[in-house]
């Protein structure tokens, strides 16, 4: 009885440990690539209206002076919004 109860023991030692580390494998995450980020994995500001220029140079000239990232969208009209973050 003794004999029986030290091999269970190790069976049962050598399930968990094997069930552990497969479970431990499949278990991690592959690393996140920036090509496929989410907004939800990297914390990106939201882009803030600054106005409306007449032209895509005035609009490029002003977004210049900010220190962060810009973008000039263009309207119909011929005018341009600037946004910065």
């Amino acid at each position: 009885m003794n004999t029986r109860v030290r091999l269970a023991g190790a069976a049962l030692a050598a399930t968990l440990l094997a069930g552990g580390a497969a479970s431990a494998a499949t278990a991690q995450a592959a690393p996140v690539s920036s090509e496929s980020a989410t907004a939800s994995s990297v914390a990106v500001p939201p882009w803030t209206y600054v106005g409306n220029f007449p032209s895509k140079k005035a609009c490029h000239a002003e977004g210049r002076g900010y220190a962060g990232a810009y973008k000039c969208v263009p309207w119909g009209d011929g005018s341009y919004d600037l946004y910065v973050r």
